[in-house]
């Protein structure tokens, strides 16, 4: 098995769109999807591919100092095999670029498979955001100190 990162072009938007609706329930949209691969350059979009099939995704902002995960997910199919991770070293490795203080994100609280890969790339838990979500789930924030000053 093939794992390739790259980042995330036009072609890619409707693969974006059906999957998150697949796995959230809703979606940035294909609009949204278009404008930050297009004009926000804040945003960092990323894609992943097992034999040049897509396979997930990861979009992240830039705010300097600081940035954000706003999404991530891996294809049901590619699941456990280590893709979630690879997209989040490709953030890690471009927040370290830009030397980037602090990455963050949210969690589910009940997302223990996520959790546990944020624990094992350093992240350490802040802040619950009680009824985060809109089924009233709490998010967990988790934030990785990337050590820069």
């Amino acid at each position: 098995m093939r794992v390739e990162i790259r980042k995330m072009q036009l072609g890619d938007i409707s693969y974006v769109y059906e999957e998150e609706l697949k796995i959230f329930g809703k979606s940035l949209g294909k609009k949204t999807l278009y404008n930050e691969i297009m004009f926000n350059v804040m945003a960092k979009y990323f894609i992943a591919l097992v034999d040049d099939e897509r396979a997930g995704y990861v979009g992240s902002w830039l705010t300097l100092p600081n940035a954000e995960i706003l999404n991530l997910f891996v294809s049901k199919k590619y699941r456990g095999n280590g893709i979630g991770r690879k997209l989040m070293d490709k953030v890690i490795g471009i927040c370290r670029t830009y030397n980037i203080e602090n990455l963050t994100l949210e969690v589910r609280t009940s997302n223990k498979y996520a959790t546990d890969l944020y624990n094992e790339l350093g992240f350490v838990k802040g802040t619950i955001r009680k009824k985060y979500y809109e089924n009233g789930e709490d998010a967990l924030l988790m934030v990785l100190n990337l050590g820069v000053k």
